[in-house]
């Protein structure tokens, strides 16, 4: 049985008896495109989880007038966490939807520990910090009071919370945080220091832009990013995190007789043409001949499946040695199909490497969105559903049958997460694996 999202609320800020007219109106119409438009549209809800959003849809409703920007998202992420899919739920694609202020800092929730990524003036030096506690909370427990707000497995919640948790009045909004302006944090400094703080937030036009998530975990300059320091250099890095910029790439790796192929989407990124990059990689391998390929879908977040789908099937079959499928975290959508289809085409010569995957082998997709004029926020909702472990063919909206790659397993054979402790000291566990297996294979030969 699936988890269900939690939906229990502290609202923090109070109802007022003359609440403003216009706000209320324009509140409401937002919440009838939640109920007329989004709920019927989202495929993903059970009928008791569906039962439950419009429950939650009535108790805004009932406030109306008198929520803040912070309880309309707070209130919204949860309607769409309910759905406990993670690519449902609220959207911020309109600009005019962004908090008015964030923290100063970015966190990372990586797999053994919560951390500051990146950060900038006053929390500058905190960049590299781990975190001990937010208001009071340990990140496990921490987690337990905002994984509400996000839908799907608890590592896609993790991925996704922290963009929320940095965001103005949204902590405040669920009681766990004082103000909604400032948010206390106790950090052990890079130097080992145990250190408290109140870290105030800043308005979004004051903060230099940073990255999405994924992004996060290379140091390497962001295009428009500056004043911003990172948790480690960017010297030295190891291969999954160098040209952090590149969207797919290969490096030779003729130590092992290999050919590193890292896919960061499946689908073109500006001048980057997905179909080119398969193209010349089939090329390479033609060229080169390499023994053995190490497909790194680790920081795969997805895009449009069908543009290497074919690609993926065939290529354990381009090799006479051993396919090392390397999936994490960050492996998500069409990623997970990617890896699937990698998989169910090479069979025992193809091995996984890594951790868990960064949604569950389940999962509804596709879909579109649902905007609201007033908040300006976004709702995605899904209406196409996959399978790939046990298969969906009774259900009307499977789309396994398009792609055939279900009835798989993707959990590693070689477990090497991406731990803080390999983070910080820059190395690659899954890569430091490949390599003692290759030297492992070639003993026995």
């Amino acid at each position: 049985m699936r988890r269900l999202a939690t939906i229990t609320l502290t609202f923090a800020f109070a109802l007022t008896a003359n609440a403003d007219d216009a706000t209320r109106a324009a509140q409401l119409a937002d919440f009838a495109i939640v109920r007329e438009d989004y709920l019927p549209k989202e495929l993903a809800y059970t009928p008791a989880t569906r039962a439950l959003a419009l429950t939650k849809v009535r108790e805004l409703e009932a406030r109306a007038g008198t929520l803040s920007a912070a309880d309309m998202l707070v209130g919204l992420a949860q309607i769409g966490a309910l759905t406990d899919n993670a690519h449902s739920g609220v959207r911020y694609h309109d600009p005019l939807a962004l908090p008015a202020a964030r923290l100063p800092l970015r966190l990372l929730w990586l797999p053994d520990a919560l951390i500051v990524a990146r950060a900038t003036g006053e929390a500058a030096d905190l960049a590299g910090a781990r975190v001990l506690a937010i208001e009071g909370l340990a990140p496990d427990a921490l987690y337990a009071r905002t994984q509400s707000l996000q839908g799907g497995s608890e590592i896609n919640r993790k991925k996704y919370l922290p963009g929320l948790i940095e965001s103005l009045g949204v902590l405040h909004a669920m009681g766990v945080a004082k103000a909604p302006d400032r948010v206390t944090l106790k950090v052990r400094l890079v130097s080992g220091k145990v250190v408290e703080r109140v870290i105030k937030m800043v308005a979004n036009d004051a903060v230099p832009p940073t990255a999405e998530d994924e992004r996060l975990w290379s140091p390497e300059p962001i295009a428009g990013e500056a004043q911003w320091k990172t948790a480690i250099t960017a010297d030295s890095l190891p291969t999954y995190l160098a040209d952090a910029a590149a969207p797919f790439r290969t490096v030779p790796m003729p130590d092992i007789d290999a050919l590193y192929i890292q896919f960061r989407t499946n689908e073109d990124d500006g001048a980057h043409k997905i179909t080119d990059f398969t193209a010349g990689v089939d090329a390479e391998i033609a060229a080169s001949k390499p023994t053995n390929l190490i497909l790194d879908l680790r920081f795969d977040i997805g895009g449009n499946l069908l543009t290497t789908l074919a690609f993926m099937r065939a290529l354990p079959a381009k090799v006479t040695g051993q396919t090392y499928l390397l999936v994490g975290h960050y492996t998500y959508s069409a990623g997970i199909v990617s890896a699937a289809a990698v998989k169910k085409g090479g069979g025992e010569r193809v091995t996984v490497v890594g951790d868990a995957l960064g949604d569950r082998l389940a999962f509804w997709s596709e879909g579109g969105r649902v905007s609201l004029p007033n908040s300006h926020f976004g709702l995605r909702y899904t209406n196409g559903t996959f399978d790939l472990e046990r298969g969906c063919a009774e259900i009307p909206q499977c789309l396994d049958k398009l792609i055939d790659v279900n009835f798989v397993s993707l959990a590693p054979q070689i477990a090497a997460p991406l731990t803080s402790a390999a983070y910080f000291a820059k190395r690659d566990p899954a890569l430091e694996a490949v390599r003692a297996e290759v030297v492992r294979m070639r003993a026995q030969r």
